[in-house]
């Protein structure tokens, strides 16, 4: 096994994870001082369980975290690991690499790993117990351990020699033993203390515990008789309690089946309701039908009126287009002759075009014959001629052209004036038409205001009249509501009356005697009633103090004894049964003054939360003032158990929980009546019925007042609505005027723009024709000029030759006349062409207008029948609707007479719901009596049921093995005697028979545990006995090993000389000191403290080679053990340190040269970065 690495993060001076890698051999560590080089041996020493801080140079355990630097922040935790190769199974772990962690955070928490498993510092400790790895063992030697080898106390040394010596493990396990000797004889003494006391009580424990016996005995012969009994009472009271179970289940169906018709009977009573309410309306309807119709046929005969309108402005578009249609045919057979007249003009001017052009060919052609001959100045004077000829026929075109353009702009201003003047026309036209807006939008304006103000009056006072309409509604739906409360709580009161007449729900004899005192009132002086009518209890309480109360709300309360006396006589005098009595004068009770809780679902003490007059103050407390009222179950446990059950507890619901513990509960019947409070409730059923009647006339006096009130705004409303009716009728006549207006408006506005796009069209247009004009003006000019030029140029060369020429010039001159004339046939005929194109086109816009007018007056016809078809329509339906008009008066008496017979049928209704809510609530009566009888026999069953719970803890349920008697009688007697036996018997200790028996037991249990605790000790000392001399054995012969080894290293550290170990008490080797005795060569044999401080460390150092020799340890830190050897001791150390690595890796801290030059491995420490160390290695070959 070695060390393979050691990993450090956080840990002192090592802020940065650190990994140490080790080799088996030697491997130093040096450095300077303060750089951190001895933090490696405090981790190794802090993984290795280290408590003291003061061993690892700290005051307290959180300076081992990095604490931080100027640079750096602290860290929050400091952790180490040691990596072993267990390859050899040197340590007792099935691993063949194990790793050893220590974690510490700054919050205080630590931890300890074995390859990364948590564990404890004890498994630790046990891993490497007598390997000489730990922290008492010797493989980390630094400056302090020298110290403690070189102590002037023997006693100190002994440690180091006895984890040598490999008894460290058995002086922990005799230490072990022997504190466990030490706590047994604890027990041992403690047991026999018991048993002496359980001996003095033991037997007269058995004496109570057999008389305990008899009487249980006793108790369960009696417990089976009285549970026969009780048995056969509860199947006696359940048979009656089935019949009466029978009889309220008949009683309830009929119940329900009138109940049934009595909902069906309200149900067709609403639907008669809703049916006279929608006839109401109907004959309300037709009776404004009359004034509707009237303002339908108003605004239909608008309507007529509007079409009409509509008609009459067709037909004057109508007559309109027709004459412009007429016109545009009277234009077109204009321009039809004009046309005819170009066309025929253009032919006659073809032909003589044909005839000039046949003469100048020929003439031209003998030009040509005469040219051939002449000179070549001659020549020149022809082409002079002919440009002269061509220049004149262009100037001839040219000036056709610029006809052309001033007939072209000639047109465009005519068309142009037509424009203006049908501008000017429409403009005139919108106008006129737009004043005659004006003037109708100021009356529409008018009587638009008018009928905004009256729409707004109106919806105001409709809105008045729907409030009002609906606050009558809800009078009317209150006045109901309370007349079928006050039925049902009328019906309700008297029901209670009869039974608080008939004493329902009271015991015979208590129903007989306050039925007496009432027909007697000298019987009945004194006497205040029963309890349940002096009583007044919050509803939601009822069944909490009915279940409190049970059968004592039946108790008569007296003012005296006397009083309860004479009563008493009446019922036996009479023979009228029994009854329980409350005499103000004699009846004493107490209340809870303090009752330990903090619980939510506390309530109150009874006695608290109910009112009665102060005179019966001590009869509520007798009876509940020690009773205490909560919410549910829970609260109600808890509550008992902080008190100890010390009095009774009751929830809302009617769960109780006794005094003695005993918890009483389930499900409560509901009652029709109860007699709880029975009085009060038939009191206030009278006030409520009183106040509901008071409320009725209140409200039918405010539903009358304020309908006179509302009459005005009704008048109102009707005024309003027909003034409306008549500004409607206006309003939409003129409305469909400007409409008609408008549309008018629009069209104009569209031809204007329309002539003025065409009216800008034509002057772009003349603007290019007058540029163009120019333009053949200047070329004209041009050519004019160069004519003239080339004139002179003739004119000079014919007076030359003036013969020969005079034939040429006159065939010139025919040519060019010839020219002109064909010339002026193009031109003519050119203009002829242009203006048959302006026709045509003028042709097909008149065509195309004629057209579009002719499709408008196509629209305008069928606009008019359907106008048409509009009015006769209108007009059918008036017709209608005074039809309907006057067949609505019928429909309304017809109507009322139906309302009449419905409201009939719901008098009925309402008699057929009052004799059913008769027979119901005599049904309810019996129910009430079957009730009455019902709670008296589940009531008298509950008693037995509690009984047999609070004396046995036994229910029904529970008891079906048990027997019931056969003779009654036989068994009340053998009942008496069982009582009587048990008395004798006196007082009983029934826990004496379980004292006795555990009693007994933990007797035989002592004895058995005080003889297994000697055969404990027994035990122990034998293994301590046997722990002492196995040490003493093993470590007796260590050392004389150890011992041997020291002379033998010492000799050759110090090359020569005698060194010794000495036990100071050889009678008790474990524990006496031990004495070391050198002798340097040269010097006299002495003690250790005469030594110098070189000697003493060379000598310490050869001990701990004497020990490594015997039980060489698997690796071990040196730091700085060498510091006080001079270099040559200090090459001695080093000679015998590598010698001994080759069984023990060593970790060595040095300063020293010597050591460094035997080393495998180097690592240097140093801090580049302020206050934290790094490391750097080195391997040497």
């Amino acid at each position: 096994m070695y060390l393979k690495r050691l990993e450090m993060q956080g840990f002192k001076s090592f802020a940065d994870k650190t990994v140490l890698e080790l080799r088996k051999g030697i491997t130093t560590v040096i450095g300077p001082n303060g750089s951190g080089k001895s933090n490696l041996s405090d981790a190794i020493r802090w993984v290795l369980g280290e408590q003291s801080m003061k061993s690892l140079r700290g005051t307290k355990s959180l300076d081992v975290i990095f604490a931080g630097t100027q640079n750096r922040k602290s860290l929050g935790f400091a952790e180490a690991s040691l990596v072993f190769d267990n390859s050899d199974g040197a340590l007792p772990i099935e691993y063949q690499e194990v790793t050893v962690t220590r974690k510490l955070y700054r919050s205080g928490e630590t931890g300890y790993f074995i390859n990364k498993t948590p564990c404890r510092l004890k498994d630790v400790l046990e891993l490497f117990m007598d390997t000489g790895i730990g922290r008492d063992g010797y493989s980390i030697i630094g400056q302090g351990k020298i110290d403690e080898i070189l102590s002037n106390k023997s006693e100190d040394r002994r440690h180091i020699f006895e984890e040598a010596a490999g008894i460290v493990k058995y002086r922990i396990r005799k230490q072990e033993s022997e504190k466990k000797l030490e706590h047994t004889k604890l027990n041992l003494l403690r047991i026999n203390d018991i048993l002496t006391e359980i001996e003095g009580n033991l037997e007269p424990l058995k004496d109570q515990s057999e008389k305990a016996k008899k009487y249980l005995n006793l108790r369960d012969e009696l417990k089976n008789i009285e549970i026969g009994l009780f048995i056969h009472n509860i199947e006696k009271y359940k048979q009656t309690l089935q019949e009466l179970i029978k009889d309220e289940e008949i009683t309830k169906e009929q119940c329900n089946e009138e109940e049934g018709k009595l909902e069906r009977i309200k149900m067709l009573k609403e639907e008669l309701k809703s049916a006279i309410d929608d006839i109401t309306a109907k004959i309300e309807e037709m009776s404004n039908l009359g004034f509707e119709s009237q303002k339908e046929i108003e605004m239909l005969n608008s309507d007529i009126n509007v079409a009409k309108t509509r008609i009459s402005n067709n037909k004057e578009n109508k007559l309109r287009f027709e004459k412009e249609i007429e016109e545009n045919q009277k234009r077109m057979q204009e321009l039809e002759e004009e046309k005819k007249q170009k066309e025929d003009k253009k032919f006659s001017l073809r032909e003589n075009k044909e005839k000039f052009t046949k003469e100048l060919e020929e003439k031209q052609k003998s030009l040509e014959e005469i040219t051939k001959t002449l000179s070549a100045k001659a020549l020149e004077i022809e082409n002079n001629k002919r440009t002269v000829e061509e220049n004149t026929d262009k100037k001839y075109e040219l000036q056709s052209e610029i006809n052309t353009q001033k007939i072209n702009y000639e047109n465009y201003e005519k068309r142009q004036k037509q424009i203006e003047g049908e501008i000017q026309t429409n403009i005139s036209e919108l106008d006129t038409t737009r004043m005659r807006k004006e003037d109708i939008s100021k009356d529409f304006y008018e009587i638009e205001n008018k009928r905004n103000k009256k729409t707004k009056e109106i919806e105001q006072i409709k809105k008045q009249k729907e409030e009002a309409n609906q606050k009558i509604k809800n009078y009317e739906i209150k006045i109901n509501n309370l007349a079928s409360e006050i039925r049902i709580k009328e019906s309700r009161q008297k029901f209670l009356i009869e039974t608080e007449k008939e004493k329902e729900g009271y015991i015979k004899s208590v129903k007989t005697l306050l039925k007496d005192c009432e027909n007697t009132k000298e019987l009945g002086k004194g006497m205040y009633g029963v309890l349940a009518n002096i009583i007044e209890v919050p509803e939601e309480l009822q069944t909490a103090i009915e279940m409190c109360l049970g059968a004592s709300l039946q108790n008569i309360v007296t003012e005296t004894e006397e009083d309860a006396k004479r009563l008493v006589e009446h019922l036996r005098k009479n023979n009228l049964g029994r009854a329980s009595f409350l005499p103000i004068t004699s009846v004493r009770g107490s209340k809870l003054e303090k009752i330990k809780t903090n619980e939510k679902g506390y309530i109150g003490i009874a006695s608290d939360l109910i009112k009665y007059n102060k005179k019966y103050e001590q009869i509520i407390y007798n009876l509940l003032g020690r009773t205490v009222i909560v919410d549910n179950m829970d609260t109600a446990i808890k509550i008992a158990k902080q008190n100890k059950y010390a009095f009774r507890i009751v929830t809302k619901e009617g769960d109780v929980i006794n005094a003695s513990g005993a918890i009483t509960g389930g499900s409560v019947a509901k009652k029709t009546v109860n007699i709880l409070g029975r009085s009060k409730e038939i009191e206030k059923l009278g006030k409520e019925i009183e106040e509901g009647k008071k409320k009725i006339q209140d409200l039918t006096k405010e539903k009358e007042e304020y309908e006179e009130s509302i009459e005005g705004i009704l008048e109102l409303s009707a005024n309003l609505e027909k003034d409306l009716q008549e500004i409607d009728i206006t309003y939409a006549t003129e409305k469909q005027k400007i409409l008609l207006i408008e549309e008018n408006i629009q069209k104009i506005e569209k031809r204007i723009k329309t002539l003025k796009e065409e009216k800008e069209k034509l002057e772009k247009q003349k603007e290019e024709a007058n540029n163009k004009k120019e333009e053949i003006t200047k070329t004209i000019e041009n050519l004019t000029e160069e004519t003239n030029k080339l004139t002179k140029i003739i004119s000079e060369y014919t007076e030359l030759n003036k013969d020969n020429q005079k034939y040429i010039d006159d065939l010139n001159f025919d040519i060019t006349n010839l020219k002109i004339s064909v010339s002026s046939f193009d031109e003519s005929e050119s203009s002829i062409e242009e203006l048959e194109q302006r026709i045509k086109q003028e042709i097909e816009t008149t065509s195309k207008s004629t057209e579009n007018k002719k499709i408008q007056i196509e629209q305008i016809e069928q606009d008019n029948i359907n106008l048409e078809q509009t009015i006769n329509e209108t007009k059918e339906k008036i017709e209608n609707i005074k039809k309907e008009v006057s067949q609505s008066g019928l429909k309304v008496e017809n109507l009322k007479q139906e309302r009449k017979e419905k409201s009939e049928k719901l008098a009925k209704q309402e008699e057929q719901i009052t004799e059913k809510f008769s027979i119901i609530e005599d049904l309810k009566s019996q129910l009430v009596k079957l009730e009455v009888k019902k709670t008296k026999i589940e009531e008298d069953i509950n008693t037995i049921i509690n009984k047999m719970w609070e004396e046995y803890e036994l229910t029904p349920n529970t008891v079906t093995d048990y027997k019931k008697p056969e003779n009654i009688a036989l068994t009340q007697k053998r009942v008496n005697e069982l009582r009587t036996e048990m008395k004798n018997l006196g007082s009983v200790n029934l826990d004496s028979i379980e004292e006795y028996k555990n009693l007994k037991e933990r007797y035989d249990f002592m004895s058995e545990q005080r003889l297994d605790l000697e055969n404990t000790m027994s035990k122990l000392r034998k293994i301590v006995t046997e722990m002492t001399q196995i040490m003493k054995e093993q470590f007796k012969e260590k050392f004389k090993t150890i011992n041997k080894n020291f002379q033998e290293v010492f000799q050759e550290l110090f090359g020569g000389g005698k060194a010794e170990l000495k036990l100071e008490d050889e009678e008790n080797i474990l524990e006496c000191g031990i004495e070391i005795t050198v002798q340097p060569p040269g010097k006299k044999l002495q003690s250790m403290s005469l030594l110098s401080g070189g000697e003493k460390a060379l000598t310490a150092i050869a001990l701990l080679f004497a020990i490594l020799k015997i039980n060489p340890a698997p690796f071990c830190v040196l730091d700085e053990i060498e510091a006080a050897l001079d270099d040559v001791n200090v090459y001695r150390y080093a000679e015998y340190l590598k010698k001994f690595a080759q069984e023990t890796q060593f970790l060595v801290i040095t300063h020293r040269k010597g050591t460094m030059e035997v080393a495998d491995t180097v690592y240097g420490v140093t801090m580049e970065e302020s206050g934290i160390s790094k490391l750097l290695s080195m391997k040497l070959a």
